[in-house]
């Protein structure tokens, strides 16, 4: 049936939006660091990817369906982490967290990210994943939906950098990192019984 939240039968109770939502987001943002390669792992066949330049015009807007095409925009633009190196930084300021439909979490990320392969410049970006439930290959989440936007600052003069990866590589500074845990998108073991009083 559509009964929500259940009779007590169907074991411990969702974990709140705001622990999947910062579990999910220091996994993320570690891998972004230091496996970009792996990120596409995150998203399915059905997920939308978009990047961009807020304000800028629908030419300058990067999107892709799928976890190959989202892989290789994240290669175009991230590139691979060098040994020892981290190739990106993120330094998280804000994540708001929401249960939405069907089980899944809105989560809107703040920040400042930099980008090895593009000369370590902190641009100020915001990020909206929409985490579905999955139970395969494991029970947690995939993005479904992902919307990040740098923001250009106010006095800009129109001429924001495109997301797209430079012509020539600077060299590579090594970042100190960010997050080192890495956590499984999964929710923990079930806590005794149905929900609380």
């Amino acid at each position: 049936g559509m009964a929500v939240g259940g009779d007590g039968d169907t074991g411990a109770q969702p974990y709140p939006a705001a622990i999947i939502g910062s579990r999910f987001v220091k996994e993320y943002y570690t891998t972004l660091a230091k496996a970009p390669q792996n990120l596409h792992k995150f998203y399915k066949s059905q997920s939308v990817f978009s990047r961009g330049v807020e304000g800028a015009g629908n030419d300058r807007i990067v999107s892709a369906v799928g976890p190959s095409e989202i892989h290789s925009e994240i290669m175009a633009n991230v590139g691979n982490s060098a040994p020892g190196k981290y190739a990106a930084r993120a330094e998280i300021i804000g994540v708001e967290s929401q249960e939405s439909r069907q089980g899944g979490v809105l989560v809107m990320v703040t920040g400042y990210l930099s980008i090895a392969s593009q000369g370590q410049e902190k641009r100020h970006f915001t990020q909206a994943f929409f985490l579905d439930k999955q139970t395969d290959p494991v029970e947690g989440y995939f993005v479904l939906n992902d919307i990040m936007r740098y923001i250009s600052p106010a006095q800009t003069n129109g001429h924001a950098a495109p997301w797209q990866a430079p012509t020539q590589r600077p060299p590579q500074l090594s970042p100190q990192p960010q997050v080192e845990a890495q956590m499984p998108m999964q929710p923990p073991p079930s806590a005794a019984g149905g929900p609380p009083p």
